[in-house]
């Protein structure tokens, strides 16, 4: 099933998170026929008739055979008419004694009356008359007998309304006493805490009945919010809370107003699972776990960024894969994968395509290299720079200053795992696009074993609205990831699995604890499977603009599986022949490349205008840390092909025809053998590096120079790193 493209934005909203969602109808729905009151009391009756329970009706079915009975056994025996008229009488008399002493209301005792003189009258005629068994007898007892009922079967449904509204009445008379109790407790426990006197206008319980949360009026003074969260485990040590349960602070709704969200019954040391894998759209919010008060858990990701961050056995991967779920059940998303420890983090979502169970691949682009990852970090910024210009007239007909996405113009959802693995300068890009990515609908979300800096670069931190922590070993881990000014107790997250989450800016609400949906591989393979029938392609002007970067022998984005598939699966057998969803199909992989780690950075990318000299660097120093040197050879990889390449030039080489012959940029040549030669102590020729080859004079290498650095490097003479 492929979604209908147009240029309208397509996003089908969803009643929950994790729901499928209801299709958007422009069609008016009828309303439901007034019923009458005459036709309520029918409805009632047929709805409550039940021959094991007492209905209205069935005292006047009754009393209608007790009399005609009585006038025909009375009939026949004789027995003078006005002794059905005593009879009567007598009954109603009895009735009304025995309805006032039960305090029965006026309008109930003329209904006993009633109910015994109306058959007495009734059966005095026909006796007196011989016509008991006569067609106007019976047909004026029938018609009498449906108008009690009728009566018995709206007075009994105004006494059982009546009824519940008392109990109503007293159970809301009884919450809000127990309401009163709570808030002074409560009110007196802050004072007495943190030495902020509150006034609780508010008592609210969870639906869930394990907590309940207090809506409280700062006092004047200058007492913020924030003086009661710096003793949220005092107040919850004195409120005596089970273990597991804590209290949490947020603002209220406004700045003198606080919520306290107490939790009495610990649901976070349960496992939870959303084992639902229909379609969601990016506009709507992601579920990913549980709040202990039962409620889910909440992410947007589409106009913000998101961090997530958690120590190892957290279970940081597994709410990693919880959102990745949720994001390719999107219709109007589609996600790349940054994971440069092996693709252990996509592989997963990829295998059911590659071999052959899905007919897509429910992520769009997987980098398991610096080389991809770079490749993709610059696709994405061409993207995001050529996309409002040309979806200009689209933003117009929505008067908004943002694309609107849909599955004809997807969202790209950038995941990094492990960032402190990812090399700085496809960080800076990363950087970028969290920066300006925003209104182009390209977003991110990085991940880091530890909450520091030099885990968590900064510049990503402070652009993140989303923050995910998960548990780690210092408190203060938490204090760097959500700001100092929240007093995060860890224990309020004891479990593997549970986090904090911040899903709004840093002062508009505080994080909250959480417990993530566990998320499998049996789940992941479901939720990939499910999802391949409706993933949408890359809008065309899109993919044009990501294949503008330059890769030589590829295009950067069309080509981007033929580049991957021999790093993401290294054993060839059990992959397939998958076709790509551009309707490029890709060979099946017989080897792996003996370059798939990187080390070819330096040839799969043509020079670009405006590269930095920092990114230049940065580019070639990873390649000569990847590439490294064989084993007990310290000589660099760089160095020795360059003397290769000089002998074979006749022993000296301009650094213009030397890149040539290694296929590199001469200004980044130059820069890496110079930092080459410098590192064992070898000069160059003379100073300023100038040689001639032929008739011309340009700078460039001698063999010699080149030979002396080898054997420096084997001589073991290079200076320390």
């Amino acid at each position: 099933m492929k979604p209908d493209t147009t240029n309208a934005p397509q996003t089908p909203p969803a009643n929950q998170p994790g729901a499928t969602p209801t299709p958007t109808t422009t069609n008016t729905v009828p309303k439901p026929a007034t019923r009458s009151k005459a036709g309520g009391w029918v409805t009632y009756a047929l709805s409550t008739w039940h021959w094991r329970h007492p209905h209205p009706a069935w005292g006047t079915i009754n009393a209608a055979g007790a009399t005609l009975g009585t006038a025909g056994i009375a009939a026949a025996a004789g027995v003078p008419a006005p002794f059905a008229l005593i009879g009567g009488a007598l009954g109603a008399a009895g009735a009304v004694a025995g309805g006032m002493a039960d305090d029965l209301s006026g309008r109930r005792l003329l209904w006993r009356a009633g109910s015994w003189m109306l058959p007495a009258t009734w059966m005095a005629s026909t006796v007196g008359l011989d016509a008991v068994w006569s067609g106007p007898a019976l047909g004026t007892l029938a018609a009498g007998t449906a108008a009690a009922a009728t009566i018995a079967t709206a007075a009994g449904r105004a006494r059982r309304r009546r009824t519940v509204t008392r109990h109503l009445q007293a159970a809301r008379a009884d919450a809000a006493t127990a309401r009163e109790r709570v808030a002074a407790a409560w009110e007196a426990r802050i004072a007495r805490v943190t030495d902020v006197k509150v006034t609780i206008r508010a008592v609210q319980a969870w639906p869930t009945r394990s907590g309940f949360t207090l809506d409280a009026d700062l006092p004047t003074g200058g007492a913020t919010w924030r003086d009661i969260a710096r003793r949220t485990e005092g107040l919850a040590t004195d409120a005596r809370l089970p273990n597991g349960c804590e209290v949490t602070v947020e603002p209220g709704d406004s700045r003198g107003a606080v919520l306290l969200h107490v939790s009495t019954v610990n649901r976070l040391g349960e496992d939870h699972y959303l084992d639902d894998y229909s379609p969601l759209s990016i506009n709507n919010p992601l579920a990913i776990g549980v709040h202990r008060n039962g409620e889910q858990a909440l992410i947007n990701l589409r106009y913000a960024c998101g961090v997530l961050v958690g120590q190892t056995d957290s279970g940081k991967t597994n709410q990693l894969q919880t959102i990745n779920t949720q994001l390719i059940r999107a219709v109007d998303a589609i996600v790349w994968h940054i994971d440069l420890a092996g693709g252990g983090l996509a592989r997963p979502w990829v295998t059911p395509w590659a071999e052959g169970r899905a007919p897509a691949p429910a992520v769009d682009w997987v980098a398991t290299t610096a080389a991809e990852a770079e490749i993709m970090t610059r696709a994405a910024i061409e993207i995001l720079k050529g996309r409002k210009p040309a979806y200009q007239q689209r933003m117009r007909d929505v008067n908004d200053d943002k694309i609107p996405v849909g599955p004809d113009l997807p969202e790209i959802v950038i995941v990094v795992d492990e960032i402190k693995t990812v090399p700085a300068h496809i960080v800076a890009m990363l950087t970028e696009i969290s920066d300006t990515g925003r209104a182009a609908g390209v977003r991110t979300l990085s991940c880091a074993l530890r909450a520091t800096d030099d885990y968590l670069p900064v510049a990503i931190k402070e652009q993140a609205r989303i923050r995910i922590g998960m548990r780690v070993s210092d408190e203060k881990e938490l204090s760097y990831l959500y700001g100092w000014k929240y007093n995060i107790d860890s224990e309020a997250a004891p479990y593997q699995g549970c986090g904090f989450l911040l899903a709004g800016e840093p002062g508009e609400a505080a994080p909250m604890p959480f417990k993530g949906y566990r998320t499998d591989p049996g789940r992941i393979d479901a939720a990939a499977i499910a999802a391949a029938g409706w993933r949408p392609d890359l809008d065309p002007t899109s993919a044009h603009l990501a294949d503008q970067v330059a890769v030589r022998g590829t295009r950067a984005y069309t080509d981007r599986w033929t580049r991957v598939m021999p790093t993401l699966f290294t054993e060839p057998t059990t992959i397939t022949n998958p076709t790509l969803t551009n309707g490029n199909p890709q060979p099946t992989p017989t080897a792996t490349p003996n370059n798939t780690n990187g080390s070819n950075i330096a040839r799969m990318f043509d020079p670009i205008p405006g590269d930095t000299l920092d990114a230049a660097l940065h580019r070639l120093t990873t390649i000569t840390n990847r590439t490294g040197t064989p084993a007990g050879n310290p000589v660099p990889e760089l160095l020795t092909r360059a003397l290769d390449a000089t002998d074979a030039a006749g022993g000296r080489i301009h650094t213009a025809d030397l890149a040539t012959q290694l296929d590199m940029d001469p200004g980044d040549l130059g820069t890496e053998l110079g930092r080459i030669l410098r590192d064992v102590g070898v000069e160059r020729h003379n100073t300023t590096g100038r040689l001639r080859v032929g008739d011309t004079s340009k700078p460039g290498y001698l063999a010699t120079t080149l030979r002396d650095a080898v054997n420096a490097y084997r001589a073991g003479t290079q200076k320390a790193a």
